[in-house]
Order: structure tokens, then sequence, then C-alpha cells
């Protein structure tokens, strides 16, 4: 299946999300402790600046996993501004309909899916580190949402997503997608 222009434009809008709030931030909150356990504000950078360079990098033709996870070497807000701008005219409509995964072909649609889910959550973990603004746009709320029914028990603890937090049944919408990934909004 070949990546839809909605998510394309809900990734791309999932990534100048964070980047507000990166641009927000002052130099120094960037150490303050996030809700992700044992990550700083800057883990949390670092971490979706992998996510990006592992993306570029199987949208050139390399493997997914040959990206993800290398540490961030130098200046972590510059690492996030290249990736960001190394990616975005990679997604301009003549993808490949499958990217390169531990050697297997997997649909470029549940990369981009599970990367703009991973960049809403982590865009209020971030934002709640730093003391930022915390509200997500009910568009992307709505499709991280959707996108968290591919989050199976596998991918539930530690350096994943916590276990589902109960919310109250009238709760809005971020609160509810923070439960689904195991995140209080309290």
């Amino acid at each position: 299946m070949a990546l839809s222009r909605e998510s394309r434009d809900n990734f791309l809008e999932s990534v100048r999300l964070f980047d507000s709030r990166v641009e927000a931030t002052p130099t120094d909150r960037w150490f303050a402790p996030s809700p992700c356990e044992g990550w700083a504000a800057t883990e949390v950078v670092a971490h979706l600046v992998g996510n990006l360079r592992s993306l570029r990098l199987a949208l050139e033709g390399g493997d997914f996993f040959d990206g993800f996870g290398k540490p961030v070497e130098g200046d972590l807000n510059a690492a996030w501004t290249t990736e960001r701008d190394e990616l975005a005219p990679l997604l301009d409509g003549t993808e490949p309909e499958t990217v390169t995964v531990r050697g297997n072909p997997v649909p470029l649609a549940a990369i981009v899916d599970g990367l703009m889910r991973d960049l809403v959550i982590h865009t209020w973990d971030f934002a709640r580190a730093v003391g930022g603004d915390e509200r997500l746009p009910d568009d992307l709320v709505a499709a991280a949402t959707e996108a968290m029914a591919m989050v199976g028990d596998s991918a539930r603890g530690p350096g994943f997503y916590g276990q589902v937090v109960p919310v109250a049944p009238d709760a809005d919408a971020q609160t509810r997608l923070l439960g689904l990934s195991g995140r209080s909004n309290a």
C-alpha cells in the first residue's frame, strides 16, 4: 500500500509540532526529567533524531535499523534540525511502497504512521519535561490514537510504551491517547 497523503501530512505535521516545542525551549530546560522513565528531555530529542535518521536511511535504500538507536553526536538541536530538513524532501509523493526493516520489506505507511504516533506522544513528553505547551492538535491526537492499535503487548515495557493507564470515561481525546500510551495527564 502506498503512503497516503493523509499519512504523509500527519507525519510532517507531527514533525512540525515537535519542532515547535524544541524551538520554544530554553537551553537550561533540556536536561529536565521527562515522563519517559530514565530519560531527560535530551533523550527524548535524541530518540526522535534517531527515528528521523532511520526513516531517511530507509527511504534512501538502506535498512531502517541502520540508523535506529545510534547515539547522536554533537549538538542535539542541530542534529534534530538536520534530520528534519533532510527527511522532508524524501516524502514528496514518489517514495517507495515498502522500506527495508531488518532485511524485510515493510509497508512504508506502517513505519510512517508509527513514527507519527511516536512524535505526537513524545511531543507531550518533551513539553511536560521542559514546562512547555502540552496541548496536542486534535487531528494528530486522533491519528496517533488510531495508530496506537498497532501497539501490541510486546511493545509495552521499559524502553517502549507503558501499560495502558485507565482514564475516566469522559476523558478528553488527548488524555485517552496518553492513557493508551502508558502516560498519565495528571
